[in-house]
């Protein structure tokens, strides 16, 4: 075990994060740390640690841009009809 303890300010440099998310992530207890008194402190080991677990080998997401096949067969019933043709029906139709 490494014995070299780094404060909150060490450790959101050494992982490339704000301390507020250091915080957010220990405050969640996915961040094992060190109390002493009231300073918090983090080891090198527990840092690693955290990365591994963090780790995703796999996408987290798949891709939304896909198409998505159609399950029915279904088709729509209407009929398309040209501008002009239903104007001279709406016409004809008024007495």
């Amino acid at each position: 075990m490494n014995a070299l303890l780094l404060t909150e300010e060490q450790a959101a440099e050494r992982l490339s994060l704000c301390t507020k998310t250091l915080r957010k992530e220990r405050k969640a207890g996915r961040l094992p740390y060190i109390l002493i008194g009231r300073a918090v402190r983090y080891t090198l080991d527990d840092l690693e640690s955290f990365i591994a677990r963090a780790r995703q080998d796999t996408p987290a997401c798949q891709s939304t841009s896909r198409k998505t096949r159609r399950t029915s067969n279904t088709t729509s019933s209407g009929k398309v009809l040209a501008f002009t043709a239903r104007q001279g029906s709406r016409a004809s139709a008024k007495p």
